[in-house]
């Protein structure tokens, strides 16, 4: 788990570099906040996977209560990404 994030970091690091050369302070920003919530969701989810899967592999009784948790994990990710995405509006929108 801890590899599948460090390599999530390094691929949004490296397309970080890529993105912003020839972008504003601004949208740089902008750019950082919403690379970093969309990392940071997708290595939620990918928990969550793990959690499912943990449930499936323990049998029908926890099935339910991991699915469950594996849920509630990727809803926080989606508000994670959404908080990203509006953070990275407004910083974009002070340029304005």
């Amino acid at each position: 788990m801890k590899t599948n994030i460090s390599v999530l970091m390094i691929v949004a690091a490296a397309g970080l570099g890529l993105a912003a050369c020839n972008k504003s302070p601004e949208a740089k920003q902008a750019d950082a906040v919403e690379n970093n919530a969309n990392a940071t969701a997708d290595a939620m989810k990918n928990q969550a996977d793990v959690v499912e899967k943990q449930g499936e592999n323990a049998g029908d009784a926890m099935t339910t209560s991991t699915e469950n948790k594996a849920d509630a994990i990727r809803d926080q990710a989606d508000t994670v990404k959404k908080e990203g995405e509006a953070q990275a509006d407004a910083i974009k929108d002070t340029k304005k």
